[in-house]
């Protein structure tokens, strides 16, 4: 199973940073999430591990210029991955069409690149038909991974681990979950539901979960 470590506290420190990289690298986790921002403290890391960008974190309502030229710059510093947050409103809104417009140059410009454009879903705010609908959209404009939360906000980890395995069920998505609540007790689930990927939320909770063998 893939794994990550985010570092995404709007309050985190140069040292909150380094304990995730070095928490990452201890555990044998394969990369380091954080917010775009972040990816100029991390220079003396770059080349010996994988770090993934988050884009537009954690709402995802700038404009496409915007948020392409914050990919531009996250590539610029290293990053591996982009992780693009999606607009919830317009999912809410059904605007397939604005997804579309929005997703395509900013895919344009990691194949550019050679870098995977991965996009953050809210699930939780939407119905399962609604967040089925988005990842059938999201696979039709070239995207292959998603990650299921911005990991904020209150989540159920059952619900969490349904939904990841209906999206990778019914489309050609891989899922990377993200959730604040995993624990050595359900992480399990995960893995009989054959989820791709697991990103931890603190360092904390990626300890405790592979200390144990997990």
């Amino acid at each position: 199973m893939y794994t990550e470590l985010a570092c995404f506290n709007q309050a985190s420190t140069h040292n909150d940073i380094l304990e995730t990289i070095f928490v990452s690298s201890e555990q044998g986790i394969s990369g380091v999430a954080l917010p775009s921002s972040f990816l100029g403290r991390v220079n003396d890391f770059i080349k010996d591990h994988s770090f993934s960008a988050a884009i537009d974190f954690p709402y995802g309502f700038s404009t496409t210029q915007v948020r392409a030229h914050e990919i531009i710059l996250a590539i610029r510093s290293g990053a591996s991955f982009i992780d693009l947050v999606l607009n919830s409103s317009y999912v809410a809104e059904e605007n397939w069409r604005k997804i579309k417009e929005d997703i395509k140059p900013c895919m344009a410009i990691c194949r550019q690149n050679n870098v995977e454009l991965r996009a953050i879903i809210e699930y939780r705010l939407f119905t399962p038909k609604v967040v089925l609908q988005l990842c059938e959209i999201l696979e039709k404009t070239g995207v292959t991974q998603i990650i299921n939360s911005t990991g904020s906000g209150v989540d159920d980890i059952s619900d969490n681990a349904i939904m990841s395995y209906q999206i990778q069920k019914k489309t050609g998505l891989l899922v990377t979950a993200c959730s604040s609540f995993l624990n050595i007790n359900n992480i399990s689930t995960f893995y009989k539901l054959g989820i791709y990927g697991i990103r931890f939320t603190s360092p904390r909770i990626a300890e405790d979960i592979l200390r144990n063998g997990v």
